[in-house]
């Protein structure tokens, strides 16, 4: 009589003591197993409708037929059976020691597997990480492209704000590439939008795009044609045609049939003003009611002048003042702009910008000019500047001077940043100079200087008779005013206006004792 699991033909059975052959499900030494009908023990996958549950009985010789518990991995996939009941789990598990949440198949092709990679599970996208299928959530990099998933690990798509990141993001609808975090200009539902293309954040107001300044609302909605910026303080323009979509316009423009004028740094439509066409060096007259002046007589502080159907300022040669600001006028209503000289003499700058005659200091590719306040005249030579409280010098071609220079045979010494001409003594080295506090110049032979006479060569340094070593120097900040006999030591150079007031001592630091030193006590001019 057989007893227990026994192999007949290729087939396990199992026999009780009584002999009787085993069906259904059977706890054997505290494993399951499963038999049919025929009393043949089951293996694999076993679906029991009766308790609506899919088990799985080992295939493993070490543990033949019996029901499998816990995370198994079966033929190169991942499988999850309950630890009480052995029922294979599908949906979303939460699996604590962890600490992953993933995702078993529910299709019956593929029931129980794992997932990984992108899912689509009831219509929302989801994704599991490629190694241990850990559902993701919050922001996740993926092939190089930023997706965005909720706590419930759903894919985020259309607009999303990161409050932590200060910034609103848009993730792409398109199946082609839904959820990827988009950057640059982006057509959204017939509406165009910019996202950084760094960190894809929404641009809001006014952005510069590759040297073209546009505006967005604040929603990010890219603005066209008029609008009131800073207040209501500047108008401009942004093109509505397809080849510029969005970009502020500068200059002359042609808008619905008339004519507009763009300030050409801020794009500020211009009214009442006089404009320069910098392309053709002609003149145009933007009224107050912001369009160009074209084939008509029109009067500018109540003197008529002529513009031509192009809106060109008709004018002879030569000099003109309109509106307080004066021009110059070559052939064919051309507007002379740089530096020209009039026929009286007179070198003067007319600016590149308005074409009107500078005044007062001007700043021309990087270099220092003065002009005239009254007649704009170039000056060259020393200039004093009462309200900068400065003497600069111009050279012949106008330019401001700066450093050591010398001019009419004298040395002159000038601020490297500001130009301001240097006066009193100077300290180049361990040698002193002077230069002259009434004129600038740097003084050479004898003078006497505030009732102290004293002695410079050629070259403007300082004749001593007496040598010093700068060894045991006094450095600055040194000196005290207290007496010590012994062990100091004082050097300071006689006849420095800023020296040592008289009968005053200071002291350098503690020195070697095993020498011999002398101490001065010095005042001004050598007392």
């Amino acid at each position: 009589m057989k007893k227990g699991l026994t192999n007949i033909n290729g087939n396990y059975y199992y026999f009780d003591n009584s002999g009787v052959m085993a069906t259904n499900q059977k706890n054997i030494n505290g494993n399951w197993y499963m038999f049919n009908d025929q009393g043949i023990m089951q293996t694999g996958f076993v679906h029991i409708p009766s308790q609506g549950k899919t088990v799985y009985y080992s295939k493993d010789k070490d543990k033949l037929g019996q029901m499998l518990y816990g995370q198994k991995n079966i033929n190169g996939r991942w499988y999850n059976f309950d630890t009480y009941d052995g029922a294979m789990k599908t949906g979303f598990v939460y699996i604590p020691g962890q600490n992953k949440t993933v995702y078993y198949d529910e299709n019956q092709s593929t029931l129980g597997q794992m997932k990984y990679g992108f899912q689509n599970i009831n219509g929302k996208t989801y994704y599991f990480d490629t190694f241990d299928g850990s559902m993701k959530t919050g922001q996740k990099n993926i092939n190089g492209n930023w997706y965005m998933f909720d706590d419930k690990g759903v894919m985020k798509i259309g607009f999303v704000t990161i409050p932590s990141q200060n910034k609103t993001v848009y993730y792409s609808e398109d199946k082609a590439k839904l959820g990827q975090m988009q950057y640059g200009k982006t057509g959204i539902k017939g509406k165009t939008y910019y996202f950084d293309t760094f960190d894809g954040a929404m641009a809001v107001g006014e952005k510069k795009i590759d040297n073209h300044m546009y505006l967005f609302d604040s929603k990010g909605i890219m603005q066209i044609g008029f609008h009131d910026l800073d207040g209501g303080k500047r108008t401009v323009y942004y093109s509505e045609a397809k080849s510029n979509y969005g970009q502020m316009l500068y200059g002359n423009q042609v808008i619905n049939g008339k004519n507009y004028y763009f300030d050409s740094t801020t794009g500020a439509m211009r009214k009442g003003i006089l404009v320069l066409d910098k392309a053709n060096h002609t003149l145009s007259y933007v009224t107050n009611e912001g369009t160009v002046a074209k084939n008509m007589r029109y009067k500018i502080d109540n003197v008529e002048y002529i513009f031509n159907v192009a809106g060109v300022l008709e004018h002879s040669q030569g000099e003109v003042n309109i509106a307080g600001n004066w021009y110059l006028f070559g052939d064919n209503n051309h507007v002379l702009i740089g530096f020209q000289t009039l026929k009286d003499g007179r070198k003067v700058y007319y600016s590149t910008d308005s074409g009107q005659m500078q005044f007062g200091q001007r700043n021309i590719d990087g270099h220092w000019y003065m002009f005239d306040t009254f007649n704009g005249a170039m000056k060259t030579g020393f200039v004093n500047i009462p309200e900068q409280n400065k003497t600069v010098y111009y050279a012949a071609n106008g330019q401001m001077q700066y450093g050591k220079q010398n001019i009419d045979g004298h040395w002159y010494l000038f601020n490297t940043f500001d130009g301001a001409m240097y006066k009193g003594w100077l300290m180049s080295g361990n040698d002193w100079y002077y230069y002259n506090q009434q004129n600038g110049q740097l003084q050479t032979g004898s003078a006497v200087i505030n009732g102290v006479g004293y002695n410079f060569d050629g070259n403007g340094k300082q004749i001593l008779n007496y040598s010093i070593d700068y060894r045991y120097a006094l450095p600055a900040g040194k000196g005290d005013d207290e007496t010590a006999a012994n062990n100091y030591i004082i050097l300071h150079d006689v006849g420095v206006e800023s020296g040592a007031a008289a009968n005053a001592r200071y002291f350098h630091d503690t020195v070697d004792t095993n020498e011999a030193y002398v101490t001065f006590v010095v005042g001004d001019g050598g007392k």
